[in-house]
């Protein structure tokens, strides 16, 4: 959904997540890649958090990598992200 989000849905529940910050983005090539990659690091090493807190954690990271162009080269290295997202 780009600058609009996420939704997630299961057989009993569904809920959108916003983006928190809007940005003006340079290069949006791989945004759902780096938010599909961010989210498969939180459901594997953060199960604790809720799926709406790993998606917004994971739309803030997809966000991040709008800043910058290219694909890979535009995502964001852990020590670039603030310390909240890895607790």
């Amino acid at each position: 959904m780009g600058s609009n989000g996420a939704i997630y849905m299961d057989s009993t529940v569904h809920f959108h997540v916003a983006v928190q910050e809007k940005v003006t983005p340079v290069d949006t090539t791989g945004a759902g890649d780096a938010f599909m990659g961010a989210l498969a690091y939180y459901l594997v090493c953060h199960p604790n958090l809720t799926v709406q807190e790993q998606m917004k954690r994971s739309i803030f990271i997809a966000t991040r990598s709008v800043l910058k162009p290219g694909t890979q080269s535009s995502y964001p290295d852990k020590h670039q992200l603030p310390d909240h997202l890895f607790k």
